[in-house]
């Protein structure tokens, strides 16, 4: 099986089970009764969503049977995954999950190499892509006025000053 990482465990928060979680899902992978997997050691371990609630830029996720902070403890400093198999089907035109974006090879419009997309960076108002170039990140907003054809290759519409 094959599973995406949506999110990575901070710290406990109290001690009924809740977790900071920092969400790198741009799709809502955290409502009740979601199937994730945490990444323990070598094993993925099964965990359902029993509540989940924002708490500033980060998650309050409580799993359920694991509603005890010396259940959770253990899982400081782990990632989260969805499998495969529960990532949806079809997306709507113009979304693409992060794991398809990241690692892709980035040119500018004339077909000039400009990189790769090493992460994806949520910022208040929008995404950027976070490229990397000639040992430099460059961060590029994931809109219509910079981004053209997404495909094998994304295709930046570059500006003075970009890269």
């Amino acid at each position: 099986m094959k599973y995406y990482m949506c999110g990575h465990i901070m710290t406990t928060h109290g001690i009924h089970g809740d977790l900071k979680v920092k969400n790198y899902s741009d799709f809502d992978r955290f409502q009740k009764g979601a199937k994730l997997y945490i990444l323990h050691g070598k094993d993925y371990i099964l965990v359902k969503v029993l509540k989940a609630s924002s708490f500033g830029n980060y998650l309050l996720v409580r799993f359920d049977g694991l509603e005890d902070i010396n259940f959770v403890e253990k899982y400081h400093s782990d990632d989260i995954y969805i499998a495969e198999e529960d990532r949806r089907d079809t997306l709507e035109d113009g979304e693409f999950y992060y794991s398809d974006l990241i690692g892709k090879k980035v040119i500018n419009q004339d077909g000039e190499d400009r990189g790769m997309v090493e992460e994806i960076r949520e910022m208040p108002h929008k995404k950027y892509l976070a490229i990397r170039y000639k040992d430099k990140i460059h961060l590029v907003p994931f809109m219509e006025e910079f981004i053209g054809d997404v495909s094998e290759k994304i295709v930046v519409k570059e500006i003075e000053g970009l890269f």
